[in-house]
């Protein structure tokens, strides 16, 4: 049986904990609400700045902080939120090695510099909000807000999409990143506006308002929230976050307590955050096809459906609970429900997942299980076609 919980998140490839959290950092935010809360959170983040890398390349410069925390240790592989091009960081740090390296990936805002004056202030170098971009893309993206593309994209490389968007207050183009990494990106501008909400007389961007709460224009917001929702906090952000707390003494806190976020902006923004009110749900999965590492494997024949079936079970829900596919192949796959009420949660509900070739060739997809305020289970699908 597995079993998530907001303190004791089970991760897919490394084993994190909220242990490494100093204790009792987040305590001040009992019984704060909506922009009270936001502004306790604020108090905590800046509460020490004097350990920020200075920003480019060269001994403690952010640079080497992307070495330190987006070089896979074992492949030294670069990850890349923006494309699927692979690069390499060298085995040991060389300091020679990265302005030309620059001239393919690139030191990337995740919030654009521009929407504060591109002022070399914390925000610029502060590594919550820097990201290595493949540097094609990144040129593209420009400093477009986020966004669905709904016409032609200008620009797509199979994980990120540049194209035009409407929405109530804003109609031009936006920056799309891939279903994987929204909830990235959305975690990543939620803290970079409240660490940063002293910057409040600087925005300028189509998806803010110069205000410290709720910052967000309206359809900004319902974006982020959406996003929070459909991608929960993965094993990479949890990482990384704990990397870049122990470089420069700061930490994500919608990644180390993502409930925050409904707290703050969502569905509970005038509830008192309370730890042990925030931290009861939980979702089970009581009876299962899963391989340990929380892979689904299936193996069939083109034109011959194959289903599996999961038993999801639900403790102290606060919500129903919801079921996204991502990923590359998700039409091969289907899942019988993309909701389960609170009830039948709380009474285990079996849900199916049916893995249907039309063609000939290998398939893979995610899918997320997710309720407010229990961490989310993200089990990957595995589909081998054996003709």
């Amino acid at each position: 049986m597995f079993k998530l919980s907001v303190l004791n998140i089970l991760l897919l490839f490394s084993t994190i904990c909220f242990s490494e959290i100093p204790t009792n950092y987040y305590q001040s935010l009992e019984g704060k609400t909506g922009a009270g809360l936001k502004t306790a959170v604020h108090d905590i983040i800046c509460q020490d700045t004097t350990h920020y890398f200075a920003y480019g390349s060269g001994s403690n410069h952010t640079w080497q902080g992307f070495y330190s925390i987006d070089r896979n240790a074992v492949t030294n592989l670069v990850v890349d939120m923006y494309s699927d091009s692979l690069r390499y960081f060298s085995t040991n740090y060389i300091e020679e090695n990265y302005p030309s390296f620059g001239q393919t990936i690139h030191l990337e805002h995740c919030l654009p510099k521009s929407w504060w004056g591109s002022h070399e202030w914390a925000a610029y170098k502060d590594l919550n909000n820097l990201y290595p971009s493949d540097g094609n893309i990144n040129l593209s993206k420009s400093n477009n807000p986020l966004g669905v593309v709904t016409g032609t994209p200008t620009t797509n490389n199979g994980v990120s999409k540049v194209g035009p968007a409407v929405y109530p207050g804003y109609i031009g183009n936006v920056f799309e990143p891939a279903d994987v990494y929204k909830g990235d990106f959305a975690r990543t501008y939620l803290y970079m506006v409240t660490t940063y909400e002293n910057y409040v007389n600087y925005w300028d961007s189509p998806m803010l308002d110069n205000n410290t709460y709720p910052v967000f224009n309206a359809w900004a917001k319902e974006l982020l929230l959406q996003w929070c929702r459909q991608d929960p906090v993965s094993d990479k952000e949890i990482t990384r976050t704990n990397k870049v707390y122990e470089l420069q003494h700061s930490r994500n806190p919608f990644i180390d307590l993502p409930e925050l976020v409904e707290y703050i902006w969502g569905n509970k923004n005038t509830v008192a955050f309370s730890f042990s009110s925030a931290s009861n749900s939980s979702i089970e999965i009581t009876e299962n096809d899963l391989t340990s590492n929380q892979n689904l494997i299936f193996e069939t024949k083109k034109n011959n459906p194959v289903t599996k079936t999961l038993k999801i079970k639900g403790s102290s829900l606060v919500a129903d609970i919801s079921i996204l596919k991502s990923g590359i192949n998700t039409s091969v796959f289907n899942v019988s429900v993309t909701t389960i009420t609170k009830a039948n949660a709380t009474e285990g509900y079996e849900i199916n997942i049916t893995y249907a070739p039309t063609k000939t060739g290998n398939h893979s997809a995610l899918i997320t299980i997710n309720s407010t305020n229990a961490s989310s289970f993200i089990i990957n699908l595995s589909g081998i076609n054996l003709e």
